[in-house]
């Protein structure tokens, strides 16, 4: 009987371990009101500390891609042109969210470690952004022709 409870109670565990709040969520609509769908790709790579210079994020395939690092965006400023998807991806242990400020209107969804979300571009301007869990992670988009 207790040998029961004891495989019992390490199956559940092992589910709600499962259930945890890593998956990816991604949009690539520019309204706000776009659903999330659910994306088993994540960003890999190593983490480094947050950047207020205008380095650029890393790119593939057309997409830019800004870490959620050490409670910071990085880079926390960087240029992209119109047309481009810009993703953010979630390297911290604590959720995160994206919300545009000025210059743009988009707002994630809150999303946990290893999760991501995407907004692409469709005219030039600055664009600030903030992560409305943590008010002092600010970052800015210049979108170009």
């Amino acid at each position: 009987m207790r040998a029961a409870l004891v495989v019992t109670a390490v199956v559940s565990a092992i589910g709600l371990a499962a259930c945890g709040s890593s998956s990816s969520k991604s949009t690539s609509s520019n309204s706000p009101s776009a659903s999330p769908s659910t994306s088993g790709a994540s960003s890999s790579g190593a983490s480094t500390g947050a950047s207020s210079s205008a380095a650029p994020a890393s790119t593939a395939a057309g997409a830019v891609t800004i870490k959620m690092v050490n409670i910071a965006f990085s880079p926390a400023s960087t240029s992209v042109k119109v047309g481009q998807t810009v993703k953010w991806t979630n390297q911290d242990s604590v959720e995160h969210n994206v919300v545009a400020t000025a210059g743009a209107t988009f707002k994630s969804p809150n999303f946990g470690a290893g999760g991501s979300y995407s907004h692409k571009f469709t005219k030039a301007g600055k664009v600030s952004y903030v992560c409305t869990i943590h008010p002092n992670m600010k970052a800015t988009l210049t979108v170009t022709k």
